[in-house]
């Protein structure tokens, strides 16, 4: 079992954001992939960077709109990725990732994420782990929610064990 705490991100009338810190870690999911990203070289990487954190700041400002998102779960779950959009017809998106779960219009949990450079995260060992530890926490949320419990008040003060 893991122990999983929720850390808040950002907190405004329109979203509420939450990124997890997994057991053992002195940052969040989210810190490390700021921290690994915000100072690359590669310009390409710096430009999905960019526009990771233009989606987090209209996110922010809008609330968590499900036009934000692209489904990266399975079916089922509310894991989904902040995509990356470029006009350039050969890279339909970009090679970050950023998983989250969007618990409703205004709850939105932040996980990892990192670069991509297979066809699909099952192919990748970390983008894949990212997906499982949220899908795993999105388990246990939605057994919360099926027992009714109140996920914008509760998350606040809430530790999970996942598996």
């Amino acid at each position: 079992m893991r122990q999983v705490e929720f850390v808040p991100f950002k907190l405004t009338e329109f979203a509420e954001i939450f990124s997890i810190r997994l057991e053992g870690k002195e940052t969040t999911e989210l810190q490390e992939f700021l921290i690994a990203f915000k100072d690359v070289d590669n310009i390409s990487l710096q430009k999905d960077f960019e526009q990771i954190i233009k989606s987090l700041a209209g996110i922010v400002q809008e609330g968590v709109k499900e036009s934000f998102f692209r489904p990266e779960g399975g079916i089922g779950d509310r894991v989904c990725a902040i995509p990356l959009f470029s006009s350039n017809k050969s890279k339909m998106h970009g090679t970050l990732r950023l998983y989250c779960i969007r618990i409703s219009n205004e709850l939105l949990i932040v996980g990892g994420g990192g670069l991509k450079t297979t066809r699909s995260y099952e192919e990748d060992e970390k983008l894949h782990s990212h997906i499982s530890i949220l899908q795993s926490i999105d388990r246990e949320l939605m057994n919360m929610e099926r027992e009714g419990k109140n996920l914008p008040q509760e998350i606040y003060n809430l530790i999970l064990y996942i598996d």
